[in-house]
Order: structure tokens, then C-alpha cells, then sequence
């Protein structure tokens, strides 16, 4: 037996370096698990009542792990509830260092431990993705494993990927080649990352999320937070500016992490959504990706039609104009507790 325990994150000097340290010496860790993450996600979770009950787990005196977790609340048919999930939708899977021996057995203490933490606070769901930065093809074997060693019920999805090569923007959807062609003179695309991202930045990019989105519905603080990923240089923002007006009317967050790229987050104000602005911003970040020779490009998840609705289909078909067949298969898993 090894020897684990269990150190709240609140209990440890120098937290954050040491997350970070941690994740970045995962074969597993990947954007959402990064410290930054973490913290918009607390953070955007503050109208949920958010709390942030993730630990480390150490072999002896060595930090070896760390397990996001978050508990926040949501409407229940009764009034409210308590779950265990990041503001995204689920919870990191727990990530440990590359080199450590016995994985098996520190992802099943970290499950337990997970399962008590969350039933001590009182919150009946869990819900957990597994999201390594590529596929390594033993997924649904892992899954499955921690699914039936701990009464989790085992999910996948499928997800768009566009593959970055020299080629992608000839190979995307012929109608996106003349979108591009037709309104990219309109307007000006650039890419901001680092010490350019600016508090004015930020601002614009909260005061159109919100126009996009017809309200506030996250603190403002979790825009700040959101902000700083791509200060910390791990994302980069696609902002379009209509040439004429000087109005910045379109803004994408890309992550970049380990040598893979995420559909952060994006904003287009609704005045100008006649102008495809969404497809320019997409281009220009492909662009950028190729600059940077990121390989792959992950789009978010394919609609299924069996359940989807006409904007969730509208949506995919958006994606599947880019990856162009391209995916691949996200695990996760949720449990339900009796309390």
C-alpha cells in the first residue's frame, strides 16, 4: 500500500505554484485543469454559492496529485441542491504527476476521498470528464474502471477537432472561403496575448459578452479571472474591429496548453451578426494556430440529433464546417448520492 493522504489546498504554502507544478507534469492535465481555470471557475460559480474544497494528495511528504473540486448549488424541483462541478459543467479529472507508480491506486484513493468531501458538504451529484490534452486510446478502460469501482454512470460525446495543417483554411467548408473573402475587408483581426491584453481589453470584452449574451449572468470578477489566462499566456483573444466605426464587434478566447487548442469563450455584438463575424474570428484564430504550429484545434462538443435543439444542431453544423469529420471521444462520468 502506498502511503496517501489528503491535504486541503487551503493548508498548503504556495498553492497555486505547486497545482500548476503538478499539472504540468500530468500526462492527463490539460486547460481545464490548469490553476487559472480553477479560479475562473470559483469565481464564476459565486452566484451558485461556489466553494472550493480541492486537495492535493501526497506520497509521503511529495505532492503528487491535485483534484479540483467545487461545490455550487442549482435549481432542484424541491427549491435548490448542492453539486459537485466547476462552473463549466463537471469536475477535472484528478491529475497526478507522470512519473508516479501505481496510478490505479492513487485514482481510487482520490475517489474516495472525492466522494467524501462531497457527501460531507452535502451535495447529491458529482460530475466528472475525463479531458487529457490528446486522446491516448485507454479512455473508456479508465473510465470504466473508476465507473465500476465507485457506481459512477459512464457517459461519452463525441467532439469536433479541426486538424491544423497548411491546409485547413482550403479545406473548410466552401461557404466559409467566400464569407471570408466577401467581409474580412470590413474589418481588422488581430491577436492579443501577454502584456497586450489590457484592462481596457477586458472591459470591452465583459461590456460585449454581455450585450451577446442579453445580460450578466457571472460576476464580474470572473471576466478579470478570464481575462488573465490569456495574460498568463495560456489563451490568446481574436478581436475584430469594424474598420469604419472603430468598434470592436466580435472577440474569441482560444486556450493553448500542451500543445492543444480549446474554443474558449466568444462575444459578437448582435448588431452586426449579418457580417459573420464569428467565421472571421474563427479564421483569423486558425491562422494564428498554424503560426504557432499547434496541431489540433478542439471545437467543443458534436450535437447529438436524437436530443439536440434546432441552435444546438445550428451550432454543430457551424463546427462541422471546420473540423470537417474530425473528432474525438470525451469520457466522463456522474453519480447520484443518497444523502
Amino acid at each position: 500500500m502506498m502511503n496517501l493522504r489528503a491535504t486541503d489546498i487551503q493548508e498548503v504554502a504556495r498553492a497555486s505554484e505547486l497545482w500548476q507544478e503538478v499539472v504540468d507534469a500530468s500526462e492527463d492535465g490539460w486547460l481545464w485543469h490548469t490553476w487559472r481555470t480553477h479560479e475562473f471557475n470559483l469565481s464564476a460559480g459565486e452566484t451558485y454559492k461556489a466553494k472550493d474544497l480541492s486537495f492535493f494528495v501526497y506520497e509521503g511528504e511529495r505532492a503528487v496529485g491535485v483534484v479540483p473540486l467545487i461545490i455550487q448549488e442549482k435549481k432542484a424541483e424541491d427549491g435548490v441542491e448542492r453539486e459537485a462541478t466547476y462552473y463549466s459543467g463537471f469536475l477535472p479529472w484528478p491529475c497526478f504527476r507522470s512519473d508516479v507508480q501505481n496510478k490505479e491506486e492513487l485514482e481510487d484513493f482520490a475517489f474516495a476521498e472525492l466522494e467524501r468531501r462531497v457527501r460531507k458538504a452535502g451535495a447529491r451529484c458529482i460530475k466528472v470528464r475525463l479531458t487529457p490534452p490528446q486522446n491516448a486510446g485507454d479512455e473508456e478502460v479508465r473510465v470504466g474502471r473508476i465507473a465500476e469501482a465507485h457506481a459512477f454512470t459512464p457517459h461519452h460525446f463525441d467532439s469536433h477537432v479541426a486538424a491544423v495543417t497548411s491546409d485547413t483554411l482550403t479545406e473548410v467548408r466552401e461557404r466559409y472561403r467566400r464569407y471570408h473573402r466577401k467581409y474580412a475587408p470590413f474589418f481588422t483581426l488581430n491577436v492579443l496575448e501577454g502584456v497586450a491584453v489590457t484592462l481596457e481589453l477586458e472591459e470591452t470584452y465583459f461590456r460585449l459578452h454581455v450585450k451577446d449574451s442579453g445580460g450578466q449572468f457571472r460576476s464580474r470578477e470572473s471576466y478579470a479571472k478570464q481575462t488573465d489566462i490569456a495574460r498568463r499566456g495560456e489563451a490568446f483573444y481574436v478581436v475584430a474591429t469594424h474598420t469604419e466605426s472603430g468598434a470592436v464587434v466580435g472577440m474569441l478566447l482560444v486556450s493553448v496548453y500542451k500543445n492543444a487548442a480549446y474554443d474558449n469563450s466568444v462575444a459578437v455584438d448582435p448588431d452586426f451578426a449579418d457580417r459573420y463575424v464569428s467565421h472571421l474570428l474563427k479564421w483569423r484564430a486558425i491562422e494564428e494556430l498554424q503560426k504557432k504550429r499547434i496541431p489540433t484545434y478542439e471545437l467543443g462538443p458534436k450535437a447529438d440529433p436524437a436530443s439536440a435543439t434546432q441552435k444546438e444542431l445550428g451550432i454543430t453544423h457551424f463546427k462541422e464546417g471546420w473540423s470537417r469529420g474530425h473528432t474525438r471521444t470525451v469520457w466522463e462520468m456522474e453519480k447520484l448520492l443518497e444523502l
